[in-house]
C-alpha cells in the first residue's frame, strides 16, 4: 500500500499553533432553528435540508405521511435552512435509529406490545414503506440502502464496518479470535475483486469508521482512544489510498476533551473542550482550517451530533450552552415551554 497527500492534506497538516481562540464571537454566522432537538443523530437529505429527532411543542397540524401516523408532539422533523422553516415529517414514539443518506432513510420504531418485532421504515422520502422486519434484513450504514437479507459476509463473525455499496466494506478481524498483535491489518474488500485489499493500518488501533464524506468522495477513520486526548484520523478513498489529516499529539490543546473530528470545505470541524455542570469553560465547535492557524472557536457550549452537509459546506448540530441549561431545557418541555436545546447550522462557506 502507498500513501498518497493530496493538496487536501498538505494543507491539514497539523504543525499548528498551541493556543486557541477559546472566546469572542464566531467566525461565521450560527443560525438557529429555536426547534427544540433531541440528542439523537441527525443527517442531510442535501444541501438545504436536515432531518432530525425533534419535540414539537406547539403540537404543529401537519400529520405525517402514510395512515395511521397522527400528530405528535416528538416526531422526525425537516430543517429547511434556506427558508428557515422547520416541517414534521414522521410522528415517532421514543428513541429510534435514523439513517440519512441525500433523500433515502431508514428508522426503525418498536411495535406495541411486541418485545422482539418492530417496522422499518425504508427508502426516499415521500415514496417511504413501511416493512415489518424479519430480523434478517438489513440496512447499510452509509447510503441507508435496505436489502431483506442480509449480505453473505454479515452472516460471518467479523468485525465489518460497511461502505457504499459500488465500495466494499472492511475487515477488522475475527470476533472469536482477535488477532492484538502488531502485525494485525484491515482488509479492504472492493465489488468485483477477488482479493481484499491490505491496508497499513492495525485494527487494534482505529476505533471505527466515522463517515463517509461526500464532496471528497472518502471516508474517516478514527484511531482507537482510551481518553478524551485528540486523536490522529486517516482518510481512506475507495482506491485503497489512507492518509494521515490529523495528528494533534503533543499539542498543547491535545489534552482539551475532544468528542468529534469532521471533514469540511474549510477544515476539521472539532467538538469538545472542558467545562462544568453550569460553566462553559472551553467547550464548543472549532474550525482548524490550515497549517498556518490555531483551531478557532465557531460557538460556544455542548456540540453533539454534528453532520455535514454533502458539499462539505453547512454543519448541523444540537447545541445547548452547558449541562445545566440541558436539565432546564429538559424540564421546559416536560412543562410544555420551549427548551434551549435547539438544531443549529454553520455555514462555513459563507463569513469570514
Amino acid at each position: 500500500m502507498t500513501y498518497k497527500f493530496g493538496s487536501i492534506v498538505l494543507m491539514w497538516v497539523l504543525l499548528v499553533s498551541p493556543q486557541l481562540v477559546a472566546g469572542g464571537e464566531p467566525r461565521y454566522p450560527v443560525l438557529d432553528s429555536k426547534f427544540s432537538a433531541a440528542e439523537a443523530k441527525l443527517g442531510w437529505l442535501d444541501n438545504e435540508r436536515v432531518m432530525f429527532h425533534g419535540y414539537d411543542i406547539r403540537k404543529m397540524t401537519q400529520p405525517g405521511p402514510g395512515e395511521g401516523h397522527p400528530t405528535a408532539a416528538e416526531g422526525l422533523f425537516i430543517w429547511d435552512t434556506g427558508k428557515d422553516t422547520v416541517t414534521k415529517y414522521w410522528d415517532i414514539n421514543g428513541p429510534t435509529s435514523l439513517c440519512v443518506y441525500h433523500d433515502t432513510i431508514a428508522f426503525g420504531q418498536r411495535i406495541k406490545g411486541e418485545d422482539k418485532s418492530w417496522i422499518r421504515v425504508v427508502g426516499k422520502v415521500g415514496q417511504e414503506q413501511s416493512v415489518r422486519s424479519t430480523g434478517t434484513d438489513w440496512v447499510n450504514p452509509v447510503s441507508c440502502a435496505y436489502s431483506k437479507e442480509r449480505p453473505p459476509e454479515v452472516t460471518g463473525r467479523r468485525i465489518l464496518r460497511h461502505l457504499r455499496e459500488e465500495h466494499g466494506y472492511l475487515d477488522f478481524g475475527s470476533t472469536t479470535s482477535v488477532d492484538r498483535s502488531d502485525a494485525a491489518k484491515i482488509l479492504f474488500y472492493r465489488p468485483n475483486e477477488k482479493e481484499p485489499l491490505t491496508l497499513l493500518l492495525n485494527p487494534n488501533h482505529i476505533v471505527n469508521l466515522l463517515e463517509y464524506v461526500e464532496f471528497e468522495n472518502t471516508y474517516l477513520l478514527e484511531s482507537q482512544r482510551q481518553t478524551t486526548y485528540a486523536a490522529p484520523v486517516w482518510l481512506l478513498k475507495p482506491d485503497g489510498t489512507v492518509t494521515k489529516i490529523f495528528e494533534p499529539t503533543g499539542k498543547e490543546w491535545e489534552r482539551m476533551g475532544w468528542g468529534g473530528y469532521h471533514l469540511t470545505k474549510k477544515g476539521i470541524f472539532l467538538s469538545g473542550g472542558r467545562g462544568d455542570y453550569a460553566s462553559v469553560g472551553t467547550r464548543g465547535g472549532y474550525l482548524l482550517r490550515s497549517s498556518r492557524e490555531a483551531p478557532s472557536r465557531l460557538i460556544a457550549g455542548l456540540v453533539r451530533n454534528e453532520t455535514v452537509s454533502p458539499d462539505g459546506c453547512k454543519i448541523a448540530f444540537v447545541h445547548v450552552l452547558h449541562s445545566l441549561a440541558g436539565a432546564e431545557s429538559a424540564q421546559a418541555l416536560r412543562q410544555g415551554k420551549p427548551g434551549t436545546r435547539t438544531l443549529k447550522m454553520i455555514n462555513l462557506c459563507q463569513g469570514d
